[in-house]
């Protein structure tokens, strides 16, 4: 294995285990998922 397959395998298992898998400190919603209903916004009605 080279140092770039290393850091590709790295890279990937990270966004897996910090965006994909559910976490306890966010009602076991993955992060992504927190971040996505963050992002919505509500505009009241005018």
């Amino acid at each position: 294995m080279s140092l770039t397959d290393g850091q590709e395998k790295t890279g990937c298992w990270r966004q897996e285990y910090n965006g994909l898998r559910p976490h306890s400190s966010v009602q076991h919603l993955t992060p992504d998922e927190v971040m996505a209903a963050a992002l919505i916004v509500e505009l009241p009605n005018a």
